[in-house]
């Protein structure tokens, strides 16, 4: 692998990212997306091994409050809470438990405002190359599932 992400893994993000931009997905709806992916994994059980359930069903629990905020009108008011909470985590647990230290650094990217990504400031169009970068420094393995995961959620029923 050269640099942080696999040739296929290179390969399905470049699709992806100019099939989002083609069809101007949101935002909002890339994040809502991810924090979807996130519980997703969790609940699935991918982390069981290396963190509580009390940790993990406590970010379920904001993962699930991300979600539902994305529709109202004070949508990013409502996430800050969330923020703050997964970022003391991430604080306290690094030493710890790098796992759970990585995974609520995955989750703080779900409550930031859901106009926070300015593609003229950032290196790349769309935060899935972000998102794919955290994930991957939780576990190696998770590339290209999130990547199929993420093109089925954003552009299969646009």
């Amino acid at each position: 692998m050269i640099g942080p992400y696999s040739q296929d893994e290179e390969e399905s993000l470049d699709a992806l990212e100019a099939q989002l931009m083609d069809r101007q997905v949101p935002f909002s709806c890339m994040m809502k997306m991810y924090a979807a992916y996130l519980r997703d994994r969790i609940v699935a059980g991918t982390f069981d091994n290396t963190v509580s359930s009390e940790q993990l069903n406590l970010i379920v629990t904001y993962l699930q409050k991300a979600i539902a905020s994305f529709d109202a009108d004070n949508g990013d008011a409502l996430r800050k809470p969330g923020r703050l909470v997964l970022w003391s985590l991430h604080d306290r647990s690094r030493e710890e438990n790098p796992t759970l230290a990585a995974l609520s650094r995955c989750a703080v990217c779900c409550f930031y405002k859901e106009f926070g990504w300015d593609p003229d400031n950032e290196e790349s169009p769309t935060p899935i190359p972000f998102y794919l970068l955290l994930l991957k420094q939780l576990d190696s393995d998770m590339g290209m599932g999130f990547l199929t995961y993420a093109h089925t959620y954003l552009l299969a029923s646009r």
